[in-house]
Order: structure tokens, then sequence, then C-alpha cells
């Protein structure tokens, strides 16, 4: 048996990492929508939300009526949602929960005649922030397409951590930065709240790292580089949109020549299949160089976690993608913890029974036109 691993080993800035917190993980849908309606539910003072995409649909609605009970109630309610992920959502949706008492504001709307950056740099998080005591971040929206079939959604597969401990603080700050960037739906922006002070919790160590920023926006990058670098047994990597930078793409290859168990599952169907296509024209050197890549075969994958040796695990909103890396605001727990990444590494291993692995056999089959595709596709990454 090996000896415990110390965190710091894995940890690319532990000065910034804070003890005494408890993080849970909640690996699908079925564990995370009743999580997080229950914390909702249960708020007395006050609570945030920031989300990509927030949907007028019955999962929308559900929340919305929520949201809109909890502000009867005096508890204070912000949502800031992304003006192109919930481009479907019909602003007199948000104009409702605004009316109700709901501070609603609209990151960066999209305003058709400016240019193309104005619409690339978008909010890509996914966080629920509830009375300075608990937070839940991960990769889950609230559409009918994220949600468990159980509440009527289609069951895509995501993952969430709830937190609770000093490091919800960290979190706040990261929601009242977005907000500051954020425009109203209606009237004026209601001033911050004071960030909370939440107590210990736990014995657990966890990092929150954020993207977005002039100084931050590599840092959830540096974090998966250090850790790929110190990983000694294995790399599991789930990624909704693996498409990583030449920076982490080479150095999981390194990690597989000097023996470590590097496996990364992706999606075989997903809802943007031209990052899949594009990721083909990797795998064919990844898989040489000993790197095992997987197709989950089930409902869309949408997580972006991993996990290195049982003692560094990542969940979040941040893909290992062009578009993460240099546009999204993005937010990613890292915990450093055994008892997490045993769990992360078990739901890793069950995922693998419902995925496919790629061999070079498939990767060799594939038809002429697909492979220029692939590489065409490939070139054009940054834009995907």
């Amino acid at each position: 048996m090996r000896e415990k691993k110390n965190w710091r080993r894995y940890c690319a800035r532990p000065e910034n990492a804070l003890a005494a917190n408890r993080a849970e993980l909640l690996q699908d849908g079925e564990a995370a929508f009743p999580a997080m309606l229950s914390a909702i539910a249960g708020a007395r003072t006050f609570v945030l939300l920031e989300f990509y995409a927030f949907a007028d649909d019955s999962i929308g609605r559900a929340f919305a009526d929520l949201l809109k009970e909890k502000a009867r109630e005096g508890v204070a309610v912000h949502l800031i949602y992304d003006s192109v992920g919930s481009i479907l959502t019909d602003r007199d949706f948000f104009l409702d929960l605004a009316a109700a008492g709901v501070k609603v504001a609209e990151y960066r709307p999209v305003i058709f005649w400016k240019p193309y950056w104005n619409w690339i740099k978008r909010d890509h998080r996914k966080t629920v922030c509830i009375d300075g005591k608990a937070a839940l971040v991960g990769g889950f929206n609230i559409t009918e397409y994220d949600a468990p079939r159980s509440m009527g959604g289609r069951g895509w597969r995501d993952t969430q951590a709830l937190l609770r401990g000093p490091a919800v603080a960290e979190l706040e700050k990261i929601f009242w930065e977005a907000w500051a960037a954020s425009t109203p739906v209606i009237g004026a922006k209601p001033a911050p709240r004071p960030v909370s002070f939440p107590g210990p919790a736990g014995d657990t160590v966890v990092s929150v790292l954020s993207a977005g920023g002039i100084r931050n926006v590599r840092s959830i990058r540096r974090s998966y580089r250090y850790a790929i670098d110190r990983a000694v047994d294995y790399i599991y990597i789930t990624n909704a949109y693996f498409l990583p930078d030449r920076l982490v793409y080479r150095r999981l290859i390194k990690a597989a020549r000097r023996g470590v168990d590097v496996r990364v599952i992706s999606p075989r169907d997903t809802d943007h299949p031209y990052v899949r296509w594009a990721s083909w024209a990797m795998y064919a050197h990844m898989i040489k160089n000993g790197v095992k890549i997987y197709e989950w075969q089930g409902q869309i994958l949408h997580s972006k976690t991993a996990v290195i040796d049982g003692t560094w695990s990542s969940v979040g909103s941040h893909n290992l993608d062009h578009r993460s890396l240099h546009y999204n605001l993005e937010v990613n727990l890292n915990v450093y913890d055994a008892a997490f990444g045993a769990g992360m590494a078990r739901v890793f291993r069950e995922d693998l029974k419902l995925s496919k692995l790629v061999t070079m056999e498939d990767v060799r089959n594939r038809p002429f036109t697909s492979k220029a595709a692939s590489k065409l596709l490939y070139l054009f990454r940054s834009w995907l």
C-alpha cells in the first residue's frame, strides 16, 4: 500500500489554499439538483446564483418559483445569467423575476452591432452560494438538458461539489466581481453585500481558482499543468470538450511516457460535435504515446473533472479547450483530500464501464473525409 501523499506536492500555490473545509462530491444530476433546491429553500439571509444558461422551461421555472418565494420571505436573492448562454430565454422571464424582488443582472448583453469580441467573452460559471455557509460548484446549468430524468430532464452526465467552510468566501468574492461587470435588467444595480467569514467546517484543504481576469486567466490551466507534472500513479480526466492547448497536451504525453496511467473520457454524442471532430486530430499521437482515450456512450457528457493520484481533484466549469482558457469566466474547486479523491476515482472507473476505448485501429479506419475535417477543425481550434 502506498503511503499517503502530501497535498502540497500537487498544489501550484499552497499559500492560496484554504484549510478547514468540507467538500462533498455530487456525481450526477440526481444528487446535484435536489442539493441545489434544498440549499436555496433553506436560505435565511442571502442566495447568490451565477449561471451560463438559465432556461424558461420546467426546470428553470421550478428554480424561478423558489427564488421568488425566498425573495418574498426577505432573503436577498441575486442572480447573474449570461446573455449568450441564456439567449433562448425570453427577457420577460428575467423581468418577472426582478419584479418579484430577485436582483437580476445580465453578463455582457448581446448587442448585434458590436464586434465579435462582445460575443465570445462569456460567463461560463455555474455556482450557488448560500448564507455564507455553503456553496455548490460544477458544470450544471439550470435547464431541462442538465436536470435528471427523475425531474423530467434529459439527464446529461455532469458533476458538482458541495462546499462548506472558509473557501466559500472566495466564491462569494468571485460572484461579486462578475456582478460588478454585469448589467441589471431593471433599475440601478444594488451594491455588493459584505463578503462572509465562514468558520471551520472540516479538515479538507481547498483552492478556489477562477479564470477571466488579466492576472488569473491561466490559473486553472496552471494548476492542471503543475499537478500533471507531479503525477506518480494515475491521471483521470473527464471533459466535455477535450481540446487542450499544447502545454497541457504535451504534459499528458510526458506523464504517460514516464509510466503514469493517463486516461481521458470525452463524449461520443455532444452538443458541439465540431469540438469532438477536432479532438480526434490529437488522438493518434496521444494513443501512440500511452494515453488511453475513451468515448462516453451514454447521455451527453458535460462534466469537467479530474483526479490525480487520489490527492488532487478538480471540479468546476472549465473545459480543456481554447474558449475556457482565453475567453470565458470560469471557476473550479481543487480539493486536496484522499477521501474526496477516492470518490472521484471510483466515479471515473464506473464511467469507464459506459465508455469505449479508442484504438489506433479506430483512428486509422476513419473515412478520409472525417480525417481531413478533423485536421482542418483542429487548425481552427482557437475559434471553436
